[in-house]
């Protein structure tokens, strides 16, 4: 099955409003609800929000809802311009209940079963917990440049931060440990990595560090430049 016929098949329990090569309209068969385009390709901004999903995104197993959490609120923001582009859906922002001897962080809410199927029946995220599961979509390892950039502009984005006197970041999953070595290496990033025991959970975790001005040879290979700003808003490239 390539992969329209795959998101097609993702959709077969909505009701289908219309269709070009680059995109369908879907909409609930039962009950009031919007309508939500879904993208028929793959490009850069899909690629960027997957990533966001992956890196800071849960899918709830009780309701057909995503959610992305962050303390910096102009990358919300900048998700929910993508959001808007890509499915034609404008999904709000609200302020999360502010937990103790924590940064004040927002939500973003994606009330949508039609990027929910999406998001887990053709890209691979899994629902609920999925930290040490969690991998890339092959999709994306497969596929161009461009794309595989905008995908780690997107884990950047939310994952990624100061690291060790340079930017990386770390996660519970050794396969997407591995994945993310993969596609940095395929830029020619140079790459230090490491692996160690949290005590507090006995738990392995797993770390990528590269210099800063490596982030540049991302921004390059984008063709996205929205994607590219939002990269050069979080951090200072030298």
């Amino acid at each position: 099955m390539n992969l329209k016929e795959k998101i097609l098949n993702s959709q077969k329990d909505l009701k289908l409003i219309s269709k070009n090569k680059e995109g369908i309209k879907v909409q609930a068969k039962f009950g009031p609800s919007k309508i939500t385009k879904i993208p028929l390709n793959l490009d850069e901004k899909l690629s960027f929000f997957i990533a966001t999903i992956i890196g800071d995104g849960h899918l709830k197993k009780s309701k057909y809802q995503i959610s992305i959490e962050l303390s910096d609120k102009k990358i919300l923001e900048k998700i929910k311009k993508i959001c808007l582009e890509l499915f034609q859906r404008k999904f709000n922002i609200c302020e999360v209940k502010k937990r103790e001897n924590k940064k004040q962080s927002y939500s973003i809410r994606i009330d949508s079963k039609a990027v929910y199927n999406l998001l887990s029946k053709v890209y691979e995220i899994p629902i609920g917990k999925k930290s040490n599961i969690v991998k890339i979509p092959e999709y994306v390892l497969s596929s161009n440049k461009s794309i595989k950039s905008a995908f780690l502009i997107g884990i950047m984005m939310t994952d990624g931060g100061k690291r060790r006197r340079n930017v990386g970041l770390s996660t519970a999953s050794k396969q997407l440990w591995e994945d993310l070595i993969f596609l940095f290496k395929g830029f020619g990033i140079k790459l230090w990595i490491d692996k160690w025991i949290y005590k507090k959970y006995n738990k392995e975790y797993y770390g990528i560090t590269f210099k800063p001005s490596e982030l540049k040879t991302l921004m390059r290979e984008c063709r996205s430049g929205q994607t590219g700003q939002i990269l050069l808003d979080k951090f200072i490239i030298v």
